[in-house]
């Protein structure tokens, strides 16, 4: 499978959400009884899944994409979020705009919330019937897991995902309550990313990249790029395409089997063919160091240009060439520290 898949596959994981108390219970046996009282419906006057989907473009500012990126996804899993639901551990956060928590309701119940924010939404938004907070609401129930989507943009399809895993309770009603309750928090100054000078956790990827050199590289004009996700974007042309990604990690950007390259303003990248008989090529580098992770790895905004050809080798396509190519464009228009 390609890098440039296997890229689209992850960001296409719809996360997380909350959870809610189902069977009223007589008996003593917390460890066995849910309550009724642990079931919290959505707050009077919001709308928490009880309106008509809104018709039309969506324009809140608070839901942008560019709001979105700075926007700190454990701190929506807060203790306040889960009021009259469960009590939550402390949050896993995963990189910029992923986080998960695990509750316990008031029968000892545990359930799974998992949360991703400007996820990709996979479906007709049309299907799309209530509303919560202004936005339409998506939602889709799997046995013991329910996802619900709060959509924030329809071209692109992306949206605020929460997904919650409850078993013996109700994972959607959980997913309800607290989506309404995150989105009203994106609207009363949620905790934001911090910003120092040289991050790039606040740029748009589709705007880091010279359209002339991606023309280039995909031998004709290409589609307008697409977003990816908050932090990634994607640019094709018929078959050839090219995809751009920010990331938080402490994972090297020297792999094995890849090669060093000059990006040019004392950038060092490194560059490594996917699969030996497919025209596709991944340039690696890092953007800059944050700090150390528990195991005193570097911590780094790592940047990543995959180019994935139409036909041909690695070397008939120079594949390589034209991903350090588009590669060092991205990297003349990166912020600096």
């Amino acid at each position: 499978m390609s890098s440039a898949v296997r890229f689209r596959a992850a960001v296409t994981a719809a996360a997380a959400v909350l959870l809610l108390g189902s069977v009223a219970g007589c008996g003593a046996d917390l460890a066995r009884s849910n309550f009724q009282r642990t079931t919290v419906p959505p707050e009077p006057g919001g709308s928490g899944g009880t309106g008509p989907a809104p018709a039309g473009e969506i324009t809140d500012a608070a839901v942008s994409a560019k709001a979105l990126r700075l926007i700190e996804p454990c701190a929506l899993l807060s203790a306040e979020t889960f009021t009259g639901i469960g009590t939550p551990a402390e949050p896993r956060p995963s990189g910029w705009d992923r986080c998960a928590a695990d509750v316990t309701d008031a029968g000892q119940k545990k359930i799974k919330i998992s949360l991703e924010i400007g996820g990709i939404i996979i479906g007709p938004i049309e299907d799309a019937k209530t509303a919560v907070e202004g936005l339409p609401q998506l939602e889709k129930k799997d046995g013991d897991t329910c996802t619900v989507t709060a959509v924030t943009s329809k071209e692109p399809k992306s949206g605020i995902v929460l997904q919650v895993d409850y078993i013996g309770g109700d994972p959607c009603g959980a997913g309800r309550t607290a989506m309404q309750r995150l989105v009203k928090n994106l609207h009363s100054n949620p905790k934001k990313h911090p910003e120092p000078p040289g991050t790039v956790v606040g740029v748009d990827a589709c705007a880091s990249v010279d359209t002339a050199v991606v023309a280039e590289a995909l031998g004709g004009k290409p589609n307008a790029p697409l977003a990816v996700g908050l932090h990634g974007c994607s640019i094709r042309s018929r078959t050839p395409q090219v995809m751009i990604n920010f990331r938080p990690t402490s994972a090297p950007a020297e792999e094995e089997g890849s090669s060093p390259v000059d990006l040019g303003g004392g950038v060092q990248g490194f560059a490594k063919t996917r699969v030996d008989d497919e025209p596709e090529c991944t340039v690696t580098w890092q953007h800059r160091v944050i700090g150390k992770d528990e195991y005193d790895l570097d911590l780094a905004e790592q940047a990543e240009v995959d180019y994935n050809g139409g036909d041909g080798t690695p070397e008939s396509d120079k594949s390589c060439d034209k991903a350090v190519k588009v590669a060092k464009s991205v990297v003349a228009k990166l912020p600096k520290a």
